[in-house]
């Protein structure tokens, strides 16, 4: 694909202490991200702006406080801003669901530093887009997967990698969503442009799964039902499934809409030879059993708001991909891997099929197999 024409000049990075940040679609999450990012780091900046609503976004960069550039550029257009070619350090895209891969591929070839929201695609006709798109810098792309590199899972994996678990045998996973009249009330009740609760939603969940299995995901299979919402939402209001991982051990996991209150709880258990290891983000908490002693140990992490502390992290992470200071804690193969469980367990809760997992820039083309059912998301 060629991006650039004779018409358009390449953004080109700033040679100055100044982080001028390209943001393409200021909503919530992404003006979450850009007032952190100004926070941590007293040269990063707003520079050039991309939304076609800039009455909408001004109150929120006042709101937030977001350090601004003394003439910060806005467009209202990805071709409008490439044709302008404005002097930037980095890209945050932070548009709705369905644009995340389109405008993802429009800006590959410039090669900068890039926080892409999640999902990363939508469909596998996406999925494959994207895929050849970022063959080549996958890795300078940092996908927002707060959970994964929150201080909780962190010292959960810590265990983990130093074997006070023994060889895992099960990951059991569990999201009791709270708030899940938020998909139903909103525009995220259009299946079209979140691409369904899986997607939307799951995502998260398969990402620190995978992370914490530490092994490629090779295939699923899955079910969701909708016993409470009703026509028009399309989407499930619970869901559940099983993954079998290469290193021979499998996790299942469950996420249901419908909870509220205290009954939310999302997080995991893991289970190996010599101990069990359980955590909950709703309590900043993780219990460890030895299997072989009489011995459980509780721990507690509290942190700020923010995901359980991961916004904050993967600000710092980003301000260092920028400064080539550290590497992407979460690549574009970990957010193609995460969005192929997804497409993977929708397809086979719809086609009522164990579906192979296909993994991100090896040649491996996804199991679809065609069944008419009735789809829900």
């Amino acid at each position: 694909m060629t991006l650039l024409t004779e018409t358009h000049t390449a953004p080109t990075p700033c040679k100055s202490p100044t982080i001028r940040l390209a943001v393409i679609g200021l909503g919530l999450r992404s003006t979450c991200i850009t007032k952190l990012l100004t926070q941590c780091n007293p040269h990063a900046q707003l520079a050039v702006l991309v939304d076609p609503n800039p009455d909408k976004t001004q109150p929120l960069i006042d709101e937030n406080k977001i350090r601004t550039s003394r003439h910060m550029a806005t467009y209202n257009s990805v071709q409008d801003m490439l044709k302008a070619g404005p002097e930037i350090d980095a890209l945050i895209i932070g548009t709705r669901c369905n644009l995340h891969t389109p405008i993802a591929i429009q800006l590959a070839e410039l090669n900068l530093p890039m926080f892409l929201e999640k999902p990363v695609c939508i469909n596998w006709e996406q999925y494959k887009q994207l895929e050849q798109a970022y063959a080549r810098n996958h890795d300078n792309v940092l996908v927002s997967f707060p959970l994964r590199v929150t201080p909780l899972l962190q010292a959960v994996r810590e265990y983990v990698m130093q074997g006070r678990l023994g060889t895992l045998n099960q990951i059991q996973a569990v999201n009791n969503v709270s708030y899940g009249n938020v998909y139903v009330d909103s525009w995220y009740r259009d299946s079209k442009i979140t691409g369904g609760l899986w997607l939307q939603k799951a995502t998260h969940d398969f990402d620190y799964i995978h992370h914490l299995a530490n092994a490629t995901p090779t295939q699923i299979t899955a079910m969701h039902s909708r016993c409470i919402w009703q026509e028009p939402v399309s989407h499930q209001d619970a869901g559940s499934a099983i993954v079998q991982y290469d290193s021979g051990f499998h996790a299942n996991y469950t996420q249901n809409f419908i909870t509220r209150q205290s009954a939310g709880k999302r997080g995991a258990t893991l289970t190996g030879e010599d101990g069990s290891i359980s955590f909950d983000w709703n309590t900043d908490r993780f219990t460890f059993q030895a299997h072989k002693q009489n011995r459980v140990e509780n721990v507690s992490i509290k942190v700020e708001d923010g995901h359980g502390g991961g916004d904050q992290k993967l600000a710092e992470n980003f301000l260092d991909l920028i400064r080539k200071r550290d590497v992407s804690q979460c690549t574009m193969h970990a957010g193609l891997l995460s969005a192929a469980t997804c497409l993977a367990a929708r397809d086979a809760a719809n086609q009522r099929k164990v579906i192979a997992i296909p993994t991100p820039f090896i040649n491996q083309q996804p199991m679809i197999l065609h069944q008419h059912v009735e789809p829900l998301d």
